[in-house]
């Protein structure tokens, strides 16, 4: 955790002291889908969510085709329960979506030729809400449907407030300043407060706009 916030601000130092050509600012939105990864996060009781996100971009070029940019993003993640029943031992599973809302922090250094672009950074979160929508549901006997016999009742305090991890990606930039952006986070960390290694894994598609480029000194 350290180690990541040490990256993040050396690399707001280097793009704020390089001799920038240019910086330019926008925002973008889209959706994706996110679930839960671990030992203790087996794939066939635990799917995907879909999830939404959006975002304030600056981006500062600092080298010929390579610029840094900083977001500040909303994000929801997740995941679904599918009968998870791993360390219940009671007769019952878990069903239901689980709901993660973020705020983000990603650095990203982007690397762009022509219209094409890729980009790599860490990005720190803080857990904004907790979405519930989890039953608890009978399994002894296995009826069909599921029996539900109570709510599981998960809260912010169930989960660390804070998050770290790494984010990759790519796009395409058009001329007039519309972009489509496809992009992969993994958190380094897990976020359930119990121990537990559940770490959240996202897909995410987004398109967005950035205004024309300015110069430093044209604001």
């Amino acid at each position: 955790m350290k180690k990541i916030i040490l990256l993040m601000g050396l690399l707001f130092v280097i793009s704020f002291r390089a001799d920038a050509q240019y910086y330019r600012y926008g925002v973008k939105a889209g959706g994706g889908f996110s679930k839960a990864v671990g030992s203790d996060a087996p794939s066939d009781q635990i799917n995907h969510l879909a999830g939404i996100h959006g975002a304030f971009v600056f981006a500062y070029e600092f080298a010929s085709r390579l610029s840094v940019q900083p977001e500040l993003h909303f994000s929801r993640k997740g995941f679904t329960y599918d009968n998870y029943t791993l360390d219940r031992t009671d007769g019952t599973a878990l069903t239901g979506d689980l709901r993660l809302d973020y705020i983000e922090l990603p650095l990203m250094i982007k690397l762009q030729k022509a219209a094409l672009f890729v980009e790599a950074g860490p990005y720190m979160g803080y857990l904004l809400n907790v979405g519930n929508e989890v039953n608890i549901v009978s399994t002894d006997p296995t009826p069909d449907p599921p029996i539900v016999i109570g709510r599981e009742d998960f809260s912010r305090d169930n989960f660390n407030s804070f998050d770290a991890g790494y984010a990759v990606g790519g796009g395409l930039m058009l001329e007039s300043g519309f972009f489509l952006n496809v992009r992969h986070t993994g958190s380094l960390r897990p976020f359930p407060k119990q121990d537990l290694s559940q770490r959240n894994l996202v897909w995410q598609l987004s398109i967005g706009y950035m205004l024309p480029a300015r110069r430093p000194g044209n604001w």
